[in-house]
């Protein structure tokens, strides 16, 4: 699954999925463009890290011309971009649908909704022939559950877009698919041991006994990037370890 001679675009992958995501496709041979909004620090280090070429861009997602120039900035550098993963996002759980504020509501809309959105509307744009766009959504659309109205809500238009995408783009060769993880331990907001608790209980949701990782998305990711995932658009890979 050479990825040799092809760029790969990756929002919020200075940390968690994104940047398990950046590593696997570097490894895999691809120039890679690492995004991240805040940490530069954490950037500079997966920049380091990675053995292919590397570029770092800070843009804020939830902004429209930041998400033009980050892509013209890949461009820019390395001619081209054949790969899109939009992964930036943001997690807020544990809130009851009658106690969610409309603050919540345009803070997750903006970076979980609005921002894809863009980001998938300039990768149509810019992506070459026979590409892959990636879009990581989540589990929660998939799997109704106590306490996450607001946050798989605010992921169900992706994965609509992406389909929508597989039709539009799929005459120029490129692929169009969402990743849907379930909790993946150790990132987002399995970070913070609070939620410990939280995690043992959603373990025994999972028929294969654990929670996913990093590395597991990764490395399908890698796999529909590849010239093996050629074939596959338009779908919704679930890999929960069985809870859907």
């Amino acid at each position: 699954m050479s990825l040799e001679g092809k760029t790969a675009l990756v929002t919020g992958s200075s940390k968690g999925l994104g940047r398990a995501i950046v590593g696997k496709l570097a490894s895999q041979g691809a120039n890679v463009v690492i995004n991240y909004s805040r940490d530069k620090a954490a950037a500079d280090q997966v920049r380091d890290e990675v053995a292919s070429k590397a570029l770092t861009v800070r843009a804020d997602v939830s902004n429209v011309d930041d998400i033009q120039r980050l892509f013209a900035e890949a461009v820019d550098e390395f001619g081209g971009i054949d790969i899109v993963v939009a992964n930036a996002g943001r997690e807020k759980v544990n809130i009851p649908v009658a106690e969610v504020t409309e603050e919540d509501f345009d803070q997750l809309f903006l970076i979980n909704t609005k921002g894809p959105y863009f980001v998938l509307r300039e990768a149509a744009r810019r992506i070459a022939d026979n590409g892959r766009i990636i879009n990581i959504s989540s589990n929660t659309t998939t799997v109704p559950q106590e306490g996450v109205g607001l946050y798989g809500t605010s992921k169900v238009a992706s994965g609509y877009l992406v389909r929508v995408l597989a039709l539009e783009l799929g005459h120029r060769g490129v692929t169009a698919n969402s990743i849907v993880p379930g909790p993946i331990d150790g990132a987002g907001i399995f970070t913070d041991p609070a939620n410990d608790a939280y995690k043992r209980s959603l373990i025994d949701m999972v028929p294969i006994g654990r929670l996913g990782t990093a590395r597991d998305v990764a490395e399908i990711a890698a796999f529909l990037a590849s010239d093996a995932g050629g074939l596959i658009t338009g779908q919704q890979i679930v890999a929960d370890g069985g809870m859907h």
